[in-house]
């Protein structure tokens, strides 16, 4: 009987020897051990090894708290006799497992092109195709025996090219190796690497054996020029192999001597100049020659040998080595056998002037070839047999070389001369004995004696001798490389001087060598193709049979079934012909009239999913259609198969149907289950779908979760939450439910118990991409996403992301190694993984071609199954590329998710048309009772926003449009709204305010200034006040009260500063009454406008509050000076990026001298800080810039919004020296007493939503800061402006003039012009030069005069002809209307008509403003009844200013005609006439104003109706901007002032190298100043094209990056900062606003705290009380209250409390109330009450179980030390107050002051800390040590201290107060 064995070790179970069987949780068995070894692959997680299903692991015991299986240990304790137990380790067992895809069938997709050992040879030498770019290309024929010349170039791909020697922007030349066929573009087709490969695999053995010598040749070897690797001409398929081509030219160089080197001498002695020695001619020779000899012996001492050289195989650099150029030697060889070749042919012919022919061919390219070579080449086969080609080795090219030689010390001529001479002898080989040939050899041989010695006297007879040699006839006679090197090398160093000349062995000779010239790569075409046919011409079926087939199927949208029918044999027969020819066999199944959405294969069918809400059956045996599955009301959006006995179909739709279809035995017409998961209006639906077997069915869905379905009672298990976003992909592997999202991670279940493991994604680097497509197989798992990336997740880690199309990326299937992948690009990429234990590698083998869109992809038994888009996209493939974008998008699936709630509010809207005003108010009521019966806000939010739509419709006459209704369903959601300019933000805002102030617990609306405020405030605030809420405004200026009942409205509109100020305000007051806001929850749901604005712009600086610090004034102003004494680039330097100033040496010694101080960092005397600020301000700090000076006041300028900012002051003495450079008052240096960032201050709101037109480029950023999406809502009308391309200019000079000329053609065409600046200072400048062309405009900027005008030249900045100048103001805000805003018109005419009137005093430009200009506008046309209406007021105004003596400023009056006018809006025309009727005698002035302008509105509307229609005509408003600023979204916001609500529009940017942004951030303006001169010659000329716009863009996100890591930097660290800050204000608002009750426990705890810190500072548990240090803890003690604990404690010494401590284990027991030590003062009786006693108990209780005191064996007594004082402490401190005779609220008021007041008193100590500790901290980044890290150590400890000091201050306070009798009513505070 055979025993039990475990399924791991195979080891027999034993419970005696440890090897116990244990059940795990699927219920199989297997050893402890063995269990204990298993992979977690997860937290607490292993797979089992029976089922491979995983299964929780216990972690805290590990398997012996597995149950044992007691029916084996039973069984084997009856068998144990019988069992032997094996001695085996089951750790070192190495397992493997195996696929479990079904559909992974043995057959391969593709034929194995390539083995794995030869892809992993060659692949590192496959050259890009775009690295190399080749000039004139040779024809094919001709190519074979010349070289192309081309260029390496640095392109995108060339940085994965791993060659280290590879060099860029360096010359090549490219020898013709072989083919590779070009791609068929109707079917599959190679990836560029796979055709090379291919072209490589099918070369013979030995070519591939000799590319491998000339690789590892030029690897090795300097001498030998350099081999890149192996590049493909894409045109014509060509292979070639790419070599370094040096820029020196050896053949030319000896072109230029051409009588050789003895030449020289000769030409010189005949011209007269004998100065020239032979010496001197020897000496340059040698230097040649020596060169050419180390060049040959690197070569040969790699095995290879040239066989034949001539001088154009030699080149040299630029400094003079030579190296081979194997290229040239291949060249030379291919020409020399093509020669001998055409000699050949003819040899046997009676013509002997053709054989000579074909060797003076040889003369021509100087190619010089051994005896030996030539009579084995010219002889063929029988040269073969004599055993030539054995001696065609390392000699040759020794003869060769000295041939070179020859021809380097004789010339050219002479040597001609004796090589035809040598040739003719060659010749006459056949026709003469062998004896007599060599006869003759040898006469040819003393020729060439005598010709070098005529030149060569008897000195250099070794020179002489050498060459001899070389040229002798027997090749194993001449000499080696390395003898005539020495030789060579001897006639430049003596050799007794040489110490290299007696060397042994130069190089290391390879006994088996390969010659070039004899090699296959040198055989002529007709030789190859002799030679192939004694081989194989199919190489490639060395690898493998090819699987069934390839087949694409297209189910594209037509009307009727009709299918091609293939035989499955012919499909076999085809593909393998076609796939290497680029042909494929494809089948298109029609039917569908939708997009395809999914594929599943089950029962012999196809089954395939669409939008057309039908599921199509295929049969797979003649892929002919079988039926449609019908009964999905929405698009039919996944579908998967249930293989088992019983085959099931499941399809998803849209709607969230899931129908269930039975085809066991024949398909039914009717599902056999159906169901509908829960929805609501923002439901989508099933997005995917995924089964377990036959247990499970998931559903991944629209509202971001993933559903479990039985698939036993289809009864909902459980509901798997976690997604930010739709669930779009699911997939199931080895026990793993993988679920693939839009919010881009990917998330693993577990399915035994459906837990989650783990999340994929949310970490990695890169802006947000939806996961579209999941595949997963063995330990690897595969995701495509919308911006056409694959990443590759293997055991759960990232191992590889790729780019691998162009767009999103809709499918992937992973079978086996190969990997599909398909979408938007209309390419089906085929890729090849090979994998290791870390990495995996993806082989582009090829693509396949389509028609249209890829949507769905399926592998199944060697077919590859492909579903497109319909055929509709494809016939609007123009207008498609958008839509099909936004389809894929998270975006357009949220919005269409909102269009639901549309579609609600639009039903409701007769229903509540029919209701009255009264009824319509009452609606609130009605829902805030809803509210309080257990209705949520989701509930009433349809009804509510029809309400309000209603109401605006009412009293503002404006109807929300659709996609407002969505911004507002946005805004309640908690995320940003993204809506372009004009599309009405501020109405939206309206609806979520509405909503969401019915819970009572108010809202904020956060705008930017106080005038968007007030405006929202009184112009929306119409509409809250009619439905019955209260509408509150925060503005400068108001009193606390005021501020008080405004915040206490249900909606309040405030600003961003002013929000953040009575937060930092509320926080520093003293009592309750000064509170403003909402305490103790002030914050509950938040809308900010403008919300990049506040959280991005603004984030960078944080919200101050500052006290009066050091009194260090004067030294402001001598800074100043020392500063304009300092020069830079001399005494100091500065950093434009991050605004800092570094002194030199000689900068600090002037200043030094200058300022008489010896050392500008000594403490009693700091001089640096003063300096350092004062050269910041000279430097970074320019006026009209950065700020403006107005009333003897330094103003800040914000640089995003261009507004001036009186309350901020810049910190750390900048504002001061800004002040001293300006020669202003220096206001006192401040000291921060709160603070907080806007990002910290947003975060308090439980519900925050934000608005505006630019944010989607920062979504990343408010996803990781705030959790907040940002959702796109589409605009009402399509946007048609044009932004044209941008303009750079190489000077600022050349821009402004461009700028003029553009403003000024605009003008001649009546087209508005808005032109944005970056400073005040460049608006006024522009101003200038319109003005020197007398063209009219209006500036707007910081300065007053402008400022004050805003909104009226805002608004006006659309009419006909205007001219608008303006810096970031015009950003945002009002909005540009063309043709005028009517409104402000009118209000104009009204101010000009009646102003004069009203009130005699004239305007103040500096505060008022400046009028808006009119010239060049047309004039408006009043009509009579208007005139009249006019005159009647301004006559009536005339009488009340005379008869009753009235004078109202210009200011008063300006607000009385507001006021009117906002009657106006209230009330209508009627109700003004009766209300001016009544009050005829009392001259009502503010109603006849508001008649008036009703009157004057009517004609301005008319007016601005015609001229907008005529603007629009002309093409609407032109922007113009100026510069590129540090964001694109400030860029944007410029350009969306045109083109709102449809209008047309243009805009354009013009830049200049010359702006601050290029030397900010260090941009290269010498390139793009080069770039601009190729071009043109004219600096003030612009260029646009891409490569500029790219370079200007990639400049703008570096910006954005930088900014972001200051941004992130600061979140960073105000986060420590913010923990901190909750706690101290919680503590503070609970102290101010709780009651007496909290405020007296928390002095107790306080004074607990106290003695439990003096305690533990004196007291070691751990040792006897005899040890501790009693007189000092008594001391401290006793110091804290002074005279209440003296007295008590007179006489006790440090030998009484040990005693005492001693005689603690007589007490048996402890009183809770009336505790004492023995021996020791009593406490008093001050624990009198219930609530008194309990709270003693509860301390007892703290002290009993405080986990945070160390532990020992005397801790019981330290615990009822710490008791006792405690006690003592509190009871004498009641009892003293008690004695005070003060009444409880008094008391109170006294402990809340002391409580508050020292609080604020540390914390304002520890922020001063705290700031500086973050400035100190970047230091320590020098010592490797994180500044984030070192901060929050530090500053944890600063702050624990600092509450420790709070603690003691706080009770000291207390005690000292009511101890002393106080002679007035201060305080004591620190």
């Amino acid at each position: 009987m055979e025993i039990p064995e475990c399924p791991i070790c195979l080891q027999s179970y034993d419970e005696d020897d440890q090897i116990i069987p244990r059940v795990l949780p699927c219920g199989h068995s297997a050893c402890e051990p063995c269990i204990r070894q298993l992979p977690c692959r997860f937290p607490n997680t292993i797979s089992c090894p029976a089922c491979t299903q995983l299964i929780r692991f216990p972690g805290s015991n590990g398997p012996s708290s597995l149950p044992k299986n007691i029916d084996l240990i039973r069984f084997i304790s009856q068998t144990k006799p019988h069992s032997q137990s094996k001695n085996y380790n089951p750790a070192t067992e190495t397992r493997s497992s195996t696929p479990t895809d079904a559909r992974n069938s043995p057959s391969e997709f593709l034929p194995r092109l390539w083995t794995e050992d030869f892809y992993s040879t060659w692949k590192d030498w496959i050259l890009p195709s775009e690295v190399v770019s080749v000039g004139e290309r040779v024809q094919r024929g001709e190519g074979f025996f010349s070289l192309c010349h081309g260029r390496t170039i640095n392109s995108s791909s060339s940085s994965s090219y791993m060659c280290s020697s590879f060099n860029f922007n360096h010359d090549v030349s490219l020898l013709y190796i072989t083919d590779s066929p070009c791609s068929n573009e109707s079917g599959f087709s190679l990836s560029y690497t796979a055709r090379v490969m291919k072209a490589l695999y099918r070369l013979k053995e030995r070519e591939r054996t000799e590319l491998g010598f000339i690789v590892r040749a030029c690897s090795k070897q300097r001498w030998v020029c350099r081999v890149y690797g192996f590049w493909m001409d894409l045109e014509d398929g060509s292979v070639f192999l790419v070599c370094e081509r040096l820029a020196g030219d050896f053949m030319k160089k000896l072109g230029e001597l051409n009588d050789g080197f003895f030449g020289i001498v000769e030409r010189d002695a005949v011209e007269g100049n004998p100065n020239l020695r032979v010496d001197d001619v020897i000496l340059g020779f040698a230097n040649h020659g020596l060169r050419l000899c180390e060049a040959l012996m690197g070569l040969h001492s790699e095995g290879v040998v040239c066989g034949c050289l001539a001088p154009s195989c030699f080149r040299f650099d630029d400094y003079g080595c030579f190296s081979i150029d194997l290229n040239d030697v291949l060249v030379t060889g291919r020409r020399v056998r093509k020669s001998i070749a055409s000699a050949g042919s003819t040899r046997r012919s009676s013509d002997s002037s053709k054989t000579n022919l074909g060797f003076a061919d040889l003369l021509k390219i100087q190619a010089f070839a051994s005896p030996e070579l030539l009579m084995l080449l010219h002889g063929g086969s029988e040269a073969m047999d004599h055993g030539l080609e054995v001696l065609s080795g390392h000699g040759s090219d020794i003869w060769s070389l000295g041939c070179i030689l020859v021809r380097l010390l004789v010339g050219g001529l002479i040597v001609d001369e004796l090589f035809e001479s040598f040739y003719c002898i060659l010749q006459k080989r056949t026709d003469k004995s062998c004896d007599e040939f060599l006869d003759m050899y040898i006469v040819w041989m003393e020729k060439v004696a005598s010709v070098l010695g005529a030149f060569l006297d008897g000195r250099f007879q070794s020179l002489l001798q050498i060459i001899c040699q070389c040229l002798d006839y027997e090749p194993e006679s001449r000499p080696h490389v390395s003898d005539v090197w020495r030789c060579v090398r001897g006639l430049l160093i003596m050799p007794h001087v040489d110490i290299l000349a007696d060397l042994d062995a130069l190089i290391r000779l390879e006994n088996a060598h390969h010659c070039l010239i004899l090699g296959d790569l040198c055989l002529l075409p007709k030789e190859v193709e002799n030679g192939s046919q004694k081989q194989n011409r199919h190489e490639l079926q060395k690898c493998g049979d090819i699987a069934d087939d390839l087949l694409s199927m297209g189910l594209v949208g037509s009307s009727g079934t009709d299918v091609t029918q293939l035989k499955q044999e012919q499909i076999d027969k085809e593909l393998v012909d076609g796939l290497h020819s680029g042909d494929l066999n494809s089948v298109t199944l029609q039917g569908h009239l939708d997009c395809i959405t999914g594929l599943a294969v089950g029962g012999g069918f196809l089954f395939s999913s669409s939008f057309d809400k039908t599921v199509h059956v295929w049969s797979l045996q003649d892929f002919s259609y079988v039926q449609s599955l019908r009964g999905h009301e929405h698009k039919v959006m996944a579908i998967v198969i249930v293989d088992a006995d019983k085959p099931l179909c499941i399809s998803g739709d849209g709607g969230g149907d899931i129908f269930i279809w039975d085809f066991g035995i024949s398909l039914g017409q009717e599902p056999l289950r159906k169901w509908r998961e829960h929805n609501d209006w923002r439901y989508t639906g099933v997005h995917s779908l995924a089964v377990s077997g036959v247990d499970y069915l998931y559903s991944g869905s629209g509202d971001k979760s993933i559903k479990a379905w039985s698939l036993q009672d289809y009864t909902l298990v459980c509901t798997m939450n976690g997604h930010k976003s739709a669930v779009s992909s699911l997939t199931v592997c080895n026990g793993i439910l993988y679920s693939g999202s839009w919010d881009g991670t990917v998330r693993l279940w577990l399915l035994s118990d459906h837990s989650p493991l783990a999340v994929l994604g949310d970490d990695t680097p890169g802006s947000l991409a939806s996961v579209l497509s999941l595949s997963a197989g063995n330990h690897l798992l595969v995701s495509s996403h919308e911006n056409g990336c694959v990443k590759m997740w293997k055991n759960d880690m990232l191992v590889r992301s790729m780019q691998t199309h162009e767009g999103a990326i809709f499918a992937v299937e992973m079978v086996g190694k190969w990997l599909f992948t398909g979408g938007w690009n209309k390419m089906v990429n085929v890729q090849e993984l090979s994998e290791d234990e870390f990495q995996v590698d993806a082989r582009m083998v090829g693509t396949i071609s389509c028609d249209s869109i890829i949507t769905a992809l399926l592998y199944w038994q060697g077919k590859l199954f492909v579903g497109f888009s319909d055929k509709v996209i494809k016939e609007n493939v123009i207008h498609f590329k958008k839509n099909w974008r936004d389809f894929i998008s998270l975006n357009y699936w949220v919005v269409q998710d909102y269009y639901r709630l549309v579609d609600s509010v639009n039903s409701l809207e007769p229903q509540v048309l029919r209701l009255s005003d009264e009824q319509l108010t009452a609606k609130t009521d009605e829902f805030r009772h809803r509210l309080s019966q257990g209705e949520t806000l989701a509930d009433i939010q349809a009804e509510a926003f029809a309400v309000v739509r209603e109401a605006a419709k009412r009293k503002l006459g404006m109807r929300h449009f659709d996609v407002q209704i969505i911004g507002g369903a946005v805004l309640h959601d908690g995320s940003i709204a993204e809506m372009k300019t004009g599309e009405g933000k501020t109405l939206v805002s309206t609806l979520a305010a509405y909503l969401n102030a019915l819970t009572g617990d108010g809202v904020h609306v956060v705008t930017v200034n106080d005038y968007l405020a007030q405006r929202d405030a009184e112009w929306m605030g119409r509409v809250h006040r009619f439905l019955g809420l209260s509408v509150g405004l925060i503005q400068r200026g108001m009193t606390a009260g005021e501020r008080r009942s405004n915040y206490n409205c249900d909606i309040t509109y405030t600003n961003n500063s002013e929000l953040g100020f009575d937060y930092l305000r509320d926080n520093l007051a003293g009592n309750r009454e000064q509170l403003v806001m909402r305490w103790p929850k002030p914050f509950h749901f938040a809308i900010v406008d403008e919300v990049d604005s506040v959280l991005i712009d603004e984030g960078r600086n944080p919200l101050l509050i500052s006290g009066e610090a050091t009194k260090d004034a004067a030294r402001y102003p001598v800074a100043a000076k020392v500063a304009e004494l300092l020069v830079r680039g001399l005494h100091y330097n500065v950093e434009l990026k991050d605004n800092s100033v570094e002194m030199t040496e000689e900068g600090v010694a002037l200043a030094e001298m200058a300022l008489e101080t010896n050392d500008l960092w000594d403490e009693n005397d700091p001089w640096a800080r003063f300096v350092m600020n004062a050269l910041k301000a000279k430097e970074f700090y320019r006026r009209d810039v950065q700020y403006i000076v107005r009333n003897g006041k330094a103003l800040i300028i914000n640089e995003l919004t261009g507004r001036v900012e009186e309350k901020r002051r810049w910190s750390e003495g900048i504002h001061q020296a800004v002040e001293a450079k300006e020669g202003l008052k220096i206001q006192a240096d401040s000291v921060v007493v709160a603070q907080i960032t806007y990002q910290s201050l947003f975060k308090l709101y439980p519900k925050l939503s934000g608005m505006t037109g630019t944010a989607k480029t920062e979504e990343k950023e408010f996803l990781k800061m705030f959790q907040m999406p940002v959702i796109e809502v589409p605009t009402n009308l399509p946007n048609i402006r044009k932004d044209l391309p941008i303009q750079a200019f190489a000077t600022a000079r050349g821009k402004w003039e461009y700028v003029r000329e553009e403003v000024e053609f605009m003008f001649g065409q009546g087209r508005p012009v808005l032109v944005g600046t970056t400073s005040v200072e460049n608006s006024e400048y522009l101003s200038d030069l319109l003005k020197e062309r007398n063209i009219p405009h209006n500036v707007l900027n910081a300065r007053p005069k402008y400022a004050a005008r805003e909104a009226e030249i805002v608004a006006q900045a659309g009419r006909k002809s205007a001219i608008t100048i303006s810096t970031n103001m015009a950003g945002r805000g009002t909005d540009i209307i063309l043709g005028g805003n009517p409104k402000m018109l009118a209000k104009e005419i009204i101010e000009d008509s009646l102003l004069p009137f009203l009130t005699q005093e004239a305007p103040n430009v500096e505060t008022d403003g400046e009028a808006v200009s009119q010239k060049g506008l047309s004039k408006i046309k009043v009509g009579p009844s208007s005139l009249a209406l006019l005159a009647k007021t301004a006559l009536m105004a005339k009488y009340v200013c005379k008869s009753q003596e009235k004078c109202w400023t210009y200011r008063e009056a300006k607000s009385m005609i507001s006021d009117s006018i906002h009657m106006s809006q209230s009330i209508g025309v009627q109700e003004l006439e009766k209300l001016i009727a009544e009050e005829s005698e009392m001259y009502p002035i503010g109603p006849t104003i508001a008649h008036a302008y009703l009157m004057v509105l009517k004609d301005c509307e008319a007016h601005c109706c015609a001229e907008g229609s005529e603007v629009k005509r002309l093409g609407g408003l032109h922007v113009i901007g100026t510069s590129l600023h540090e964001s694109r979204r400030i860029d944007n916001q410029l350009r969306g002032r045109a083109g709102r609500q449809g209008d047309p529009g243009s805009t354009r940017f013009m830049v200049s190298l010359q702006d601050e942004m290029f030397q900010k951030f260090n941009f290269d303006t010498e390139w793009a100043v080069r770039l601009i001169s190729k071009i043109t010659n004219n600096e003030d000329v612009p260029i646009e094209g891409d490569t500029i716009v790219k370079q200007l863009l990639a400049l703008q996100i570096n910006a954005e990056k930088y900014f972001f890591g200051i941004r992130k930097s600061l979140v960073e660290f105000d986060e420590v900062l913010e923990v901190q800050r909750k706690h101290v204000y919680d503590l503070r608002q609970l102290i101010l606003t709780g009651d007496s009750e909290s405020c007296c426990q928390h002095i107790f705890q306080y004074m607990q705290a106290v003695v439990d810190e003096i305690i533990f500072g004196n007291v070691d548990p751990m040792k006897h009380p005899s040890k501790w240090n009693l007189g000092k803890l008594l001391n401290e003690f006793i110091g804290i209250g002074g005279k209440i604990l003296a007295d008590p404690f007179t006489g006790i010494n440090e030998q009484a409390v040990l005693s005492s401590l001693e005689r603690l284990h007589e007490v048996s027991s402890v009183e809770v109330d009336g505790f004492s030590l023995p021996n020791l003062p009593v406490p008093p009786n001050a624990f009198r009450g219930i609530r008194k006693k309990s709270s003693s108990l509860k301390r007892w209780l703290s002290i009993y179980t405080d986990e945070s005191a160390k532990k020992g064996r005397y801790q019981g007594t330290a615990n009822l030390l710490r008791k006792y004082l405690g006690d003592f402490l509190i009871a004498s401190y009641l009892e003293v107050v008690q004695e005070s005779g003060y009444d409880d609220a008094y008391i109170q008021e006294i402990e809340r002051a002391v409580f508050v007041k020292t609080l604020d008193c540390f914390w304002r100590d520890h922020l001063i800390n705290m700031n500086r500790l973050s400035s100190a901290v970047n230091v320590r980044s020098f010592g490797h040590r994180n500044p984030l890290e070192e901060y929050k150590i530090d500053g944890c400890r600063f702050f624990i201290s600092m509450l420790s000091a709070t603690r003691r201050l706080t009770i000291e306070s207390l005690l000292q107060y009511w101890s002393s009798p106080m002679e007035s009513e201060e305080l004591f505070v620190p």
